[in-house]
């Protein structure tokens, strides 16, 4: 029989004097090593798994980095209106917008149970 150290055996849960308690805590000690030496081995050869959600967030990410934050053709024709006076400012889509979005901004510090909100865009995207 062979005798283990009487703090693992009660860490175990065995019972001194029990063969087949003490080959399950042999077998259980075993696994362990065999795991810790297989998450050392992985932490040393800097082996990575890279779920499929992080691979697709990564992508998303270097998708995003090639588009411009804004239009510049947009800007550009917008500015070329302003500079010779044929940009028609529409005085009525502006106040829209900003009531649209004083909406918004109301119902989002209300919370959730406040409402749902159909399209706070609306007025920003002309639709």
């Amino acid at each position: 029989m062979t005798t283990i150290h009487s703090g693992l055996e009660a860490s175990l849960g065995l019972s001194s004097g029990s063969a087949d308690k003490t080959q399950a805590a042999q077998s259980k000690i075993a696994q362990q090593t065999v795991q810790a030496q297989t998450s050392a081995s992985s932490a040393q050869s800097g082996e990575v798994a890279i779920t499929s959600t992080a691979q697709q967030l990564a992508s998303l990410e270097q998708q995003l980095a090639g588009i411009p934050d804004f239009d510049q053709s947009r800007v550009d024709s917008i500015s070329q209106g302003l500079s010779n006076g044929s940009y028609q400012v529409d005085a009525r889509r502006i106040a829209d917008g900003l009531l649209s979005a004083q909406k918004f901004d109301a119902q989002a510090s209300a919370g959730p149970a406040s409402g749902t909100q159909s399209n706070p865009l609306k007025a920003y995207t002309g639709s």
